[in-house]
């Protein structure tokens, strides 16, 4: 019976993801392109060592032999050349040295390798030899040559001073170092030396690679904590510049996050509450009139009128709501055009002799004739009811309302259109997020006019155009809501300015 044999496991599609997400982590890429710099140092290191290191030996002993037949060669021209002077230049740099005249004899001497010296103690028959070498050389000749001694590998230099008729010649050996000893015991060094950095090396890359992957490790948790839904999870970066950085970011997002979802949650429940109390208006007084009022005339006119009134304030309430929405995402229309707004706001005030009459509010409008902006006169309407609606509703007990559109002139070109009521104003601390989305919603009781969204509307329809916009407020005197715009010439004015121009 043959026996079964395991089967190989493979990892499950999960593991291997995960697998793949570690090699791509920022720990491992750090330790591995640590690891590779480590390495190829170590490889440069030995390349280094073994192709040139006896190269770089024998060229220093050429440079040592090279200063001293310069330095023995400048003193015995000037005279300044002393036994004293051979011996230090010889011991210091390990040269046996011999200076002799054109007749052969010896006048200074340097004996520092004794039996292993090829010049010293050799015969005349050998030194004649060397001197034809010198001869028959213009600068000098190395050769290498093995000591009677120990057998030591020396290099030989022999130079004639003088040139075609020398008046002197200098030798000098030197002993080459055995490599082979050297260069063994070198590598064993070196080989301790590459262990220890591979291993020192590899720990740093651990060490650092973890260092540098913990904040974003810990910014990645607390975003994936974000992502569920916590949104009083405090982003931690500390250790770098560029994740305090990103922590700064995240935290602050996260905290805008938060003041958005408390806006959505405050907004669902005020338009829920006013589309649930026009409806339930709706529904009762259309029963009170099948049940109690259907054969009275009187009653069920009156009954009609509040559930048409009701229905319109449902819809004004969801026309506001996508109108928000499309100018948002952009699919509103934008047609802008030259807009007389003398026309424009004296057309649209006349709409509001009702409620002046009715409810006692005081209109007061100044808008000159002659002036013109670019716009798209629609939305134009829009922001200017908004503006006025929010003045109705924010007047105060005077009821007074102020409709101004003026050229600045402190800004020649522009023109401030302004709306002012004369209410309890908004505090300091409220004047930057009063355009935001929601936040009338937020704090105001239901309004007269209007659903609550009309300045978001405004805010949108300015940036829309491209105006400035703002609002100015003292608590106890009122609010002026006010957007500026380009003024555009009246071709006939624009005629006459030319013309006086020219004149």
């Amino acid at each position: 019976m043959k026996g079964s044999k395991k089967k190989e496991e493979k990892p499950t599609p999960h593991e291997d993801s995960r697998i793949k997400q570690a090699l791509r982590s920022v720990r491992f890429t750090v330790w591995i392109y640590f690891a590779i710099f480590i390495i190829s140092i170590l490889i440069i290191m030995w390349v280094t060592f073994t192709a040139t290191f006896q190269a770089n030996y024998r060229s220093r002993k050429n440079a040592d032999i090279s200063y001293a037949s310069q330095y023995i060669v400048t003193g015995l021209y000037d005279g300044t050349l002393t036994p004293k002077s051979i011996y230090e230049i010889g011991s210091t740099r390990n040269l046996c040295i011999i200076l002799q005249d054109r007749y052969g004899l010896t006048r200074f001497s340097c004996d520092v390798m004794s039996e292993n010296c090829l010049i010293h103690g050799a015969s005349d028959e050998q030194l004649q030899n060397y001197r034809r070498m010198a001869r028959e050389s213009k600068d000098g000749i190395y050769t290498e040559e093995t000591g009677n001694a120990l057998k030591v590998n020396t290099m030989l230099y022999v130079q004639a001073i003088g040139g075609k008729e020398p008046i002197g010649y200098l030798l000098i050996n030197t002993t080459l170092e055995p490599f082979e000893s050297t260069v063994e015991l070198l590598r064993h060094q070196m080989l301790q030396i590459s262990i220890c950095m591979l291993v020192l090396g590899f720990g740093i890359s651990v060490f650092l690679s973890s260092l540098l992957s913990t904040p974003i490790t810990r910014i990645t948790k607390s975003a994936s904590r974000l992502a569920k839904g916590d949104f009083n999870v405090e982003f931690n970066g500390n250790g770098y510049t560029e994740t305090e950085q990103l922590a700064e970011t995240l935290n602050y997002a996260s905290s805008e996050i938060t003041k958005i979802d408390t806006m959505r949650r405050d907004l669902m429940a005020n338009i829920s509450h006013d589309l649930r109390t026009p409806l339930t208006m709706v529904k009762a007084y259309a029963e009170m009139i099948r049940d109690l009022s259907g054969d009275d005339p009187v009653k069920r006119e009156e009954h009609l009128e509040i559930i048409i009134e009701e229905s319109d304030r449902l819809s004004a309430l969801v026309n506001d709501i996508l109108d928000l929405t499309k100018l948002e995402n952009g699919s509103s229309g934008f047609s802008p055009e030259k807009v007389d707004l003398h026309d424009r706001i004296y057309g649209i005030m006349n709409r509001y002799t009702l409620i002046s009459e009715k409810d006692g509010y005081n209109f007061y409008v100044n808008v000159p004739e002659g002036l013109y902006i670019k716009a798209d006169p629609i939305k134009l309407d829009q922001v200017i009811y908004n503006l006025v609606n929010n003045a109705v509703n924010y007047s105060g007990d005077s009821r007074d309302i102020y409709i101004c559109a003026v050229p600045k002139t402190e800004h020649p070109g522009k023109i401030e259109v302004s709306v002012t009521d004369t209410g309890e104003g908004i505090p300091k601390e409220q004047l930057g997020v009063i355009f935001d989305r929601y936040y009338r919603a937020e704090k105001h009781k239901r309004d007269k006019i209007g659903t609550g969204l009309g300045l978001s509307i405004v805010k949108q329809v300015l940036i829309m155009h491209g105006f400035q916009f703002g609002v100015r407020s003292e608590e106890g005197v009122g609010s002026t809501f006010w957007f500026t715009a380009e003024e555009e010439k009246d071709e006939g004015t624009a005629d006459q300015d030319q013309r006086h121009e020219d004149t």
